[in-house]
């Protein structure tokens, strides 16, 4: 009889202040609605500028693209060359209607493009289209061209602001210009080639709106952040442009201004960032708009109730307020009993007694978890990592067996001695960590090896930053990257070139590999993506486990490794077509100071 009486009043006070709670948690709420939903405005504006920045810079890159790809359609026409020095040797009718059909087809299914023209030094030129300028202009314009640093180097290439069209300029029609040297297979520069878009494509993709408001649209190019495009006609000023300059030269994502909040997108293929700008009037003028009603009903809801709040809570409220705190303090690696609260009725009895069970059961379970889990990750680990020597050694000793029976004996000794320096470090199963240190030596070891081999054909770059050689890796992380790389790039290209760089910044180190085969499709990323992901399924894991112990997952057995070891500290990205035509892979893992 006495449990019932205490369920019954104590059914009652919680009713009772479970009305008075409601007014004063409706109170609270509406007083709290204007300072979250000012965050909440803050934050989502934040991402919503940012991903209008990256959608913005990606369809501006499709437009860039499109007259890139138009330079390279024209360019990698193997008559064009020689159809444009026969021209300039004899600049007859025949000759310039043979180039101007190259021109011309390099644009045919491009709407977007304007003209395509080419000139040289001496004031030859083609162009495509309407035209009503004199010789005298054009010698001028290609000595004006001649003056662009970016020109001259290897792949130079320089994308011109909205401007008047220079080859017609009655029609009045702004366009933006992208020009690239011409250049033999000896790298002499032989002319210019220029694609002019009509410019209204890029002030559509750039006319981003928030609401019914236009926003500041700002693009920069080069390493000098040149102007290349900017939505208001009011010319920005110098102290303007300077923070932005400084925005980009500090690769900000976002950056808080006092009268705007801006947001910068860097270009995926060129070497241009888009800026976003949203003055903080606008961004907030939704909330401004709610903050009266909002202050005042939270005023009249709270100083009704709290008096009477403060009483019944410190009474009905103390054995409850006990019990949280408690559980506030518990955590996972400290589970301490309750006995020491006050069991005053009923149900803080139960509440306690079944809280008491539940964490005594949830230690036992995570100690059983965390032994399971430590069993089946050094298993994993030992798989992945055995998985490698032996899938190099074959090849190796392939290659020597090959040069010995060439007569090749210098050689193949250098190549003994580096498969020496190899086993001697692949053979330590003492330990599977090593240092960024001792993983560049080995692969210089490795490079010596395809360097004897394939000679010429086979070049390669190491670049090691010192603060980071003294971090610890996987054993045998580089070698299968590069050797995937090597391996699928001397299909393609007669010269391959790999390239690792190990650099830090920003708490993080990176590891870039670059090759210049023939690039990786979408599918296989997302092959390789999808079995590192599968791998935290345990049942996907299994099967993926079994493929790496027969050697048919190379790559991704290196990246589930790097993935173990590094943890939700490690991110890693594919470029499926660099700036070579080859693959990037890009490892971020972050590392102490």
């Amino acid at each position: 009889m006495k449990r019932t009486k205490l369920k019954i009043r104590m059914s009652t006070r919680l009713s009772l202040a479970y009305v008075i709670g409601v007014i004063v948690a409706v109170g609270i709420a509406v007083w709290g609605l204007y300072y979250y939903n000012s965050l909440r405005t803050y934050k989502e504006g934040r991402v919503t500028l940012i991903q209008l920045t990256e959608t913005t810079m990606t369809q501006v890159d499709s437009r860039l693209t499109n007259m890139e790809q138009t330079i390279i359609d024209i360019l990698s026409n193997r008559d064009f060359i020689t159809s444009w020095q026969t021209f300039q040797v004899s600049p007859y009718e025949e000759e310039r209607n043979s180039v101007k059909r190259i021109l011309t087809d390099g644009y045919k299914n491009r709407s977007d493009i304007r003209r395509v023209a080419v000139y040289d030094a001496a004031g030859r030129y083609i162009v495509t289209g309407v035209k009503s300028i004199n010789q005298r202009d054009i010698n001028k314009y290609v000595q004006d061209v001649n003056k662009i640093e970016e020109l001259e180097l290897i792949n130079g290439r320089v994308f011109l602001g909205p401007r008047i069209d220079f080859w017609n300029p009655e029609t009045g029609v702004e366009v933006i210009t992208q020009i690239r040297p011409i250049k033999d297979r000896l790298g002499k520069v032989l002319g210019y080639i220029e694609v002019q878009q009509n410019c209204f494509y890029i002030e559509r993709i750039c006319d981003v709106k928030w609401g019914d408001e236009r926003l500041k649209t700002i693009i920069l190019w080069g390493h000098d952040n040149d102007m290349l495009y900017q939505s208001d006609d009011k010319k920005l000023s110098e102290a303007d442009l300077g923070l932005y300059a400084k925005m980009v030269d500090e690769y900000t994502q976002y950056k808080d201004f006092p009268d705007e909040v801006a947001a910068m997108a860097d270009s995926n293929f060129y070497d241009c960032r888009m800026i976003l700008a949203l003055p903080k009037d606008l961004l907030y003028h939704s909330v401004r708009e709610t903050m009266r009603w909002i202050m005042a009903l939270a005023a009249l809801l709270v100083i009704g109730t709290v008096f009477y709040i403060i009483l019944v809570t410190r009474v009905n409220m103390r054995p409850f307020n006990q019990f949280l705190k408690r559980m506030q303090d518990t955590d996972l690696n400290c589970m301490r009993p309750s006995s020491e609260v006050a069991k005053t009725d009923w149900e803080t009895q139960t509440l306690i007694d079944s809280y008491d069970d539940m964490t005594s059961r949830l230690k036992k379970s995570l100690e059983k978890q965390s032994k399971l889990l430590e069993v089946q990750t050094k298993t994993v680990f030992g798989v992945l990592q055995s998985e490698i020597s032996p899938h190099f050694l074959y090849n190796t000793l392939g290659s020597i067996a090959n040069m010995c029976e060439r007569g090749d004996s210098d050689e193949a000794a250098n190549a003994c001695y580096s498969l020496t320096e190899i086993l001697r470090y692949t053979s330590n199963y003492t330990t599977a960590e090593v240092t960024v240190g001792e993983e560049i030596e080995n692969l210089f070891a490795y490079f010596a090896i395809m360097k004897s081999r394939y000679r010429q054909r086979f070049i390669y770059e190491i670049e090691l930053d010192d603060r980071v050689k003294n971090v610890g890796l996987p054993k045998l992380t580089l070698q299968p990257i590069v050797e995937n790389a090597i391996k699928y790039s001397l299909l393609e290209t007669e010269t391959v070139a790999v390239k690792v760089y190990v650099i830090y910044f920003d708490r993080h180190m990176i590891i870039e590999v670059k090759d210049n085969g023939k690039g990786m499709s979408l599918e296989d990323i997302e092959k390789i993506k999808g079995r590192v992901e599968g791998f935290q399924d345990d049942e996907s894991a299994k099967d993926i486990i079994e493929q790496i112990q027969f050697g048919g997952m190379g790559l991704s057995g290196t990246l589930i490794r790097l993935s173990i070891f590094f943890g939700e500290d490690f991110e890693y990205t594919f470029l499926g077509q660099n700036d070579e035509g080859g693959t990037t892979v890009v490892l971020r893992m972050k590392v102490e100071d």
